[in-house]
């Protein structure tokens, strides 16, 4: 079909879908874009099947990934999910940080990548696979997640350039609980723990939690450690920790190393406020990864209103 017709037969789709209510709205778009096969709808919904039908006679599964391959728990309904169906995941987010890095003279070509919240490895892969990143140092507390990327490491002949930490990230070296989502691996959250092992604010960890290490940033670089000079970037993705993680970053943000963070106020709460005046302090340039958009810092609190409720986004912050 030619695409000035297809965009005709979208327009006029969204036209009569609006007319209806919402839920049936979002079935008939879906449908429509299936029967035109719309940026490869057909082959996402086989794709759909396919997970749904392979799912619970595996316990692991091999997908491609980019040029690479990634393993995945096929019980994951978030990340293992989309990298079966989509083989990525947020992957022009980190193409559109790198791009923008590229333009500011901060190319990433040889230096290190630093995953904070690594989960089973997307963004780890990614940076090494596609972005020219010359080698990676992942933290992941969660031990399932970490043996999960430390196998695609294999996969993919990258073992020697990923260095791989089972630890949690946070402004102190010691312990926190770990509290897990039993549907995606990529929610399992952080919870600073009192002087009687209990999460303050949020209770101890529930059952099926665990109490886990963490550590500084600066305990891997900074005197005795790596030197931040040689990381390109570091991404941050700990659902809602983001603020502990930089305060324990001090040597990195002290070296104008550039961050990304995920910037999702309903999960972040009273956090929100801590990392807007971190970006305030240590970063010039933000730019909200989802739109595309460059800002300065005192733009950011007016982030919130956009994604208060749902949504997120991921901020890239060059100093």
């Amino acid at each position: 079909m030619r695409p000035a017709t297809q965009q005709s037969l979208i327009d006029t789709g969204r036209r009569l879908s609006s007319h209806l209510p919402g839920a049936w709205d979002r079935r008939a778009r879906e449908l429509a874009k299936i029967a035109l096969n719309y940026r490869g709808a057909r082959r996402l919904a086989a794709r759909h099947v396919q997970f749904a039908l392979v799912r619970h006679g595996s316990p692991l599964l091999v997908v491609p990934f980019g040029p690479g391959q990634i393993a995945v728990d096929p019980a994951d309904e978030e990340v293992g999910r989309t990298v079966f169906i989509t083989g990525g995941y947020e992957r022009e987010h980190m193409a559109a940080a790198v791009r923008h890095l590229r333009a500011a003279g901060r190319p990433v070509d040889g230096k290190v990548f630093v995953d904070a919240g690594a989960n089973i490895g997307t963004s780890t892969l990614d940076a090494l696979l596609q972005f020219g990143f010359a080698r990676a140092v992942s933290f992941e507390p969660d031990a399932a997640n970490a043996r999960l990327l430390r196998l695609s490491a294999q996969l993919n002949d990258l073992g020697p350039r990923i260095e791989v930490h089972t630890v949690a990230l946070s402004d102190h070296d010691g312990t926190v609980g770990l509290r897990r989502s039993h549907s995606n691996s990529g929610d399992h959250r952080v919870v600073a723990l009192d002087s009687n092992g209990h999460g303050n604010g949020h209770g101890p960890p529930p059952p099926g939690g665990e109490t886990v290490e963490c550590r500084r940033l600066d305990s891997y670089f900074g005197p005795g450690g790596s030197a931040p000079g040689d990381v390109g970037l570091v991404w941050v993705d700990t659902q809602g920790h983001e603020p502990h993680v930089l305060a324990g970053a001090p040597a990195l943000l002290g070296a104008g190393v550039p961050f990304v963070v995920e910037y999702c106020p309903w999960v972040l709460l009273e956090g929100a406020a801590a990392l807007e005046a971190q970006i305030a302090d240590h970063f010039s340039l933000v730019v909200d990864l989802r739109e595309g958009a460059e800002l300065v810092p005192a733009d950011v609190p007016r982030l919130r209103a956009r994604y208060a409720t749902r949504g997120y986004t991921d901020l890239l912050l060059v100093p």
